[in-house]
Formats: structure tokens, C-alpha cells, sequence
């Protein structure tokens, strides 16, 4: 009864909080360019996808949300409940207006290095998009393949009649290389298109005309024209766990891979209708696998050919964090791997 007793009064005096503190966690922490909120948050986490349960913004400072270089974040205690605090805006730019502008270079969730590659790198395209998309109708010259430096003819572009003076519309060009689909179901969840090249607006008009400014390989009649948004991703996302419980399988890893690991990019089978959001942190898990059984094969009277094997549970791997959603698939960044990241391999909460 005692024992009881006391264990009871353990569990009502013990701190309960929704995240996991690192018992080396700073007292006080510096932000410094090149940083990332998962570095950040690493270092007073133990799973750095917590990092919204410890972090309380400071409505007094501009975009409270957000971290610059230079900014001071301290770990502070309230009702017994640690949580960060940041005690400056950090850097900022001088202009000639006497007033001090907040910094741009906004701390991101993850390396933008990292991920760059794939933000125009490749599109996963739903079936309509990829129909309705403008396309390469004819090259100027007799040209087969168009290169740097070529005039074409596009399909459905569809430009403004008139610019602003010195302003241009840039596009990039994609290529259908192939189709996703659900693993188990077989469900389709759209196209794989590979970037081609990019593009600036010449003339308006159906066909319009584009010059073709960055090649990364030839560019063919029926590749697809889109306009070139990268930029305009909000890429001030925080890592956190999904909202939803999430049940996926990874089906492509980019760059042609085989296998990933720390900072490969991979695409999953779960998208915005699955509720998945950039900054959501996935759980990796192995895929099973199966050995031999000897010792039941060994002294069952079974024969040996009708239970021969046993499956071993799946095994966490590490974690992905999403940093770009489509409709039915999304792309993520292995962030932790112990182990080599395979085709097939399945990912959930953490």
C-alpha cells in the first residue's frame, strides 16, 4: 500500500510536459547565420519535432514566430513548466532611413542548401494540371532538341499583352518522367516531372514565344511550361508532428537513388488530403524482414517447406521532415538516419 501510495504522489509531483528537454540544454543560446530551427531545436530537445510545445513567441517583437541571426533565446521556467523565450530580434541592417530595418535572413526550419535542388528540381503534377499545362509547340530554327540561347514557340501560355518597362516573365520546363502510384492499392497520386530548363517571355500572343535562358538537358516539343514560383514557397515552416495520424510508404527518393540517408530528399505517399503540411516530422521505419526459422522448422513435425520463415517487426531508422506538399504525395528531407533510407520504407507520427 505504501509502495503504491508513493508512487501515486510520483506521478502528481513529477513534471508532465508534451515534450522531452535534453538534460544539457543551455541556459541561454546565441543564434547565429546558418542556423536551423531543427539545430536549434536540438540542442534543448531531445525530439527537436517539439519544438512548438516549448516555444512562446514575444508579441512585442515583429513576426514573433520567426528567428534572425543574433537573436538571444533563453530557457526559462514558469509554474515548473520550461519554455523559450527570445530576448532579442536579432541583426539588423542599416539603410539610409533613420529608422532600422529587421534583418531578412529569417532562421529556416531546415538547410535551404538542402533543399534547394528540389524546389524546381521536380514537380509531382495531378492528371489535369499536367493536361492543361502550356507546352513546346515548334522551335524558331530546324532544331530537333533546343539549347541555351533558342527561340520557341509555346502552346496555352497565355502572358500578360503588356509589361511593366524592364520587367520579364521567367518560366521553367518540365518533362513527364513517370507516375506515382500507391504502393499497395495502386491508386494514382500524379505524374513525376523532371525540370528541363528555364525560360524568359519574348513575345505574348497563342503561340507565345520564350527564350530559353539555363538548359539542365535538351529541351523537346510537348515538355511543359510552368510559371517560375519557387520563390514564392513559404519556406517559414517549424518542424512539428503532423496534426493527423499519418500512414505512408516513401516511393521515390530524388536524384536517383537507390537508397538515402542525411539530407536526400524523398517523396511520400501522403499529401495535402492526407493533411500533411511543411514542417510535419515523420517517423522512418525499416522495412520487415524475414529470416529463417531453424529452430521451429528444426523440431516441428510440420514440413519444413509450409513454415519455414518469421517476419522481424519493422525498425525505427530515423526521421523525414516534409517541406513541400501535393495533392497525394509530398517531398521530405531525411533529417536522421542510423541506418541506409529504402524504397518502401514506411513512415508515421513520431
Amino acid at each position: 500500500m505504501r509502495y503504491v501510495l508513493c508512487l501515486a504522489c510520483l506521478m502528481l509531483f513529477s513534471p508532465c510536459y508534451p515534450y522531452t528537454l535534453r538534460p544539457d540544454a543551455p541556459a541561454q543560446y546565441r543564434v547565429k547565420s546558418g542556423d536551423t530551427l531543427w539545430e536549434i531545436s536540438s540542442r534543448f530537445l531531445v525530439y527537436p519535432w517539439e519544438w512548438h510545445s516549448l516555444w512562446h513567441a514575444n508579441p512585442a517583437i515583429k513576426n514573433p514566430d520567426r528567428l534572425y541571426p543574433g537573436a538571444v533565446i533563453e530557457l526559462r521556467n514558469r509554474k515548473r513548466a520550461p519554455y523559450l523565450k527570445v530576448l532579442s530580434r536579432g541583426v539588423v541592417r542599416l539603410s539610409p532611413s533613420p529608422h532600422p530595418e529587421e534583418a531578412t535572413d529569417v532562421i529556416p526550419a531546415i538547410s535551404l542548401h538542402d533543399i534547394k535542388p528540389f524546389l524546381n528540381g521536380s514537380l509531382v503534377l495531378d492528371r489535369n494540371v499536367l493536361k492543361k499545362a502550356p507546352y513546346v509547340l515548334a522551335f524558331m530554327t530546324e532544331h530537333m532538341i533546343g539549347g541555351q540561347g533558342d527561340e520557341v514557340y509555346v502552346k496555352d501560355l497565355c502572358p500578360p499583352d503588356i509589361l511593366p518597362s524592364g520587367q520579364t516573365i521567367s518560366y521553367a520546363l518540365y518533362r513527364r518522367s513517370g507516375q506515382y502510384l500507391e504502393p499497395i492499392t495502386g491508386r494514382f497520386l500524379g505524374y513525376k516531372a523532371s525540370l528541363v530548363g528555364y525560360a524568359e517571355l519574348v513575345r505574348g500572343g497563342d503561340p507565345a514565344t520564350i527564350v530559353l535562358t539555363d538548359i539542365v538537358q535538351g529541351v523537346r516539343l510537348s515538355d511543359r511550361v510552368m510559371p517560375n514560383n519557387h520563390p514564392a514557397f513559404d519556406l517559414c515552416f517549424e518542424p512539428k508532428a503532423p496534426s493527423m495520424p499519418i500512414s505512408g510508404t516513401i516511393i521515390d527518393i530524388l536524384g536517383d537513388f537507390s537508397q538515402g540517408a542525411e539530407g536526400l530528399a524523398v517523396v511520400i505517399d501522403r499529401g495535402q488530403d492526407a493533411g500533411l503540411l511543411p514542417g510535419d516530422v515523420l517517423g522512418v521505419y525499416s522495412i520487415p524482414r524475414v529470416v529463417n526459422n531453424k529452430l521451429y522448422t528444426h523440431y516441428s513435425k510440420t514440413p519444413p517447406c509450409q513454415f519455414p520463415c518469421a517476419q522481424l517487426p519493422p525498425e525505427r531508422i530515423g526521421e523525414v521532415m516534409v517541406f513541400r506538399t501535393f495533392t497525394h504525395t509530398s517531398v521530405a528531407l531525411v533529417m536522421r538516419s542510423i541506418r541506409a533510407v529504402s524504397l518502401r520504407a514506411t513512415v508515421t507520427n513520431p
